[in-house]
């Protein structure tokens, strides 16, 4: 092999592993940039982080989940928007996405999203209130 070769041969090898380094490099650099995106507006499920606590009610114990379809106007055997009267069960979030440069993130718990600036509270869903 001539030293011409042997350098056509190492550029060949380099080419290749930058380009892999660069596709790699632009998937992980689109991943990274979607956790950024602000959240959808809609219906987000509520669950209680501890409900053997005497209030589950209280808005630092509703942790904020999933994004949900909206929950029926009235069911009196399931979560819904109107007519029950038991423990929160999914809340209607929007967020104010206007300043590009203050982008507002899905809040953990319902007390987070009442005192976020950039999260309206448009609703809220209670489960059936329970029999004793």
């Amino acid at each position: 092999m001539t030293v011409i070769q042997k350098t056509v041969k190492v550029v060949k090898d380099q080419f290749f592993t930058l380009a892999l380094a660069a596709t790699f490099i632009g998937f992980s650099a689109f991943k990274f940039a979607e956790r950024f995106d602000a959240p959808e507006d809609g219906w987000y499920e509520v669950t209680h982080i501890n409900p053997s606590l005497p209030d589950p009610d209280i808005p630092s114990n509703q942790q904020i989940g999933n994004l949900i379809s909206a929950p029926p106007s009235s069911d009196t055997t399931a979560c819904a928007q109107n007519d029950n009267d038991g423990y929160m069960c999914a809340v209607e979030l929007s967020f104010d996405t206007s300043d590009p440069n203050n982008q507002p993130e899905k809040p953990a718990t319902v007390q987070e999203a009442q005192s976020d600036a950039l999260v309206t509270l448009d609703g809220e869903a209670r489960q059936p209130e329970e029999e004793n």
